[in-house]
């Protein structure tokens, strides 16, 4: 069997949960042809927690994309492999479900949402500041605008990113109302911020955002300080 090419979307649990260990009891005993090609066995049910939600990160594309978060509130593990969605009953897609260890949520993609519009627009302002006008202030101003056009409400995420430095005389000032995503650093590149909004059904949303730079004289940021 190990010589086989694994079904789609099928990982081997090694390679997807690395030193994951769980054992499953099954509810009934089954038989298996012994035909050399792969079948499937029901072992049990596992009832998974749903929900919908959007992802969009404009300052990459001005989409959004639907996402289906599942969470698994039981003592039971799903590991890695195929998952087949159905919308009020009718067949969408087949993806490929993550590893759930016990107590794990984790975010499936399931393609671009031609119904939530999404726009970014970006303002620099570039200006002096200190006793000696010794400083220079480059104000990034970011707005965006979103569009609900689905007859239902939607929870929409938005990602946006702020420069980090490693010196010490260079100064960065976020603005409020953006937050630093809760699944941990790792899980994100440096400096992601995300806001999340409930849009009503064929409700708009403008998000503020933007960050200061503050530069000392003698110092510039690599390939120039103006930046789109």
């Amino acid at each position: 069997m190990a010589a086989l090419p694994l079904p789609p979307y099928a990982v081997r649990p090694r390679e997807s949960a690395g030193s994951f260990d769980h054992r499953f009891d099954a509810a009934a005993r089954a038989d298996v042809p012994s035909d050399g090609t792969w079948h499937t066995v029901a072992v049990g049910e596992i009832p998974v927690g749903l929900r919908t939600e959007y992802l969009c990160v404009p300052s990459v594309e001005e989409a959004a994309y639907t996402t289906l978060v599942v969470s698994n509130a039981t003592g039971q593990a799903l590991l890695a492999g195929p998952v087949e969605v159905t919308v009020d009953d009718e067949f969408l897609l087949t993806a490929a479900l993550p590893t759930l260890a016990p107590g794990g949520v984790r975010r499936l993609g399931l393609g671009p949402a031609e119904a939530i519009r999404v726009t970014r627009r970006t303002h620099l302002r570039e200006s002096t500041a200190g006793l000696r006008n010794n400083v220079t202030v480059l104000d990034h101003q970011v707005r965006v605008e979103l569009a609900n056009r689905l007859a239902a409400p939607a929870v929409v995420e938005v990602r946006e990113r702020v420069p980090v430095t490693s010196e010490p005389d260079v100064r960065i000032e976020e603005r409020d109302g953006w937050a630093v995503p809760e699944d941990g650093p790792g899980e994100h590149a440096p400096g992601t911020r995300v806001r999340r909004v409930e849009l009503p059904a064929g409700g708009t949303a403008v998000l503020e955002g933007g960050y200061e730079i503050r530069i000392p004289a003698g110092k510039a940021l690599v390939d120039g300080n103006r930046r789109s």
